[in-house]
């Protein structure tokens, strides 16, 4: 605990950062913010369209291949 508090005491100083390194840090935050919000988003299972079997499906048929040609 007692290396917690001077580590934290230590974070008191000023220092100066760049713009192009407080870009990049933001920039990383928001990307790792992005994959631990994929990772830990629940499985969803998201249909679009009626799925009444109409499209690709009838294409996989060699039958309606043949009606199409």
């Amino acid at each position: 605990m007692k290396k917690i508090r001077e580590f934290w005491d230590s974070l008191d100083d000023l220092t100066t950062v760049s713009k192009r390194e407080l870009f990049l840090e933001v920039v990383c935050c928001a990307l790792a913010g992005f994959m631990i919000g994929i990772l830990f988003s629940p499985k969803k299972t998201t249909i679009i369209g009626s799925n009444n079997g109409n499209g690709r499906a009838a294409l996989d048929d060699e039958d309606a291949i043949e009606e199409i040609d």
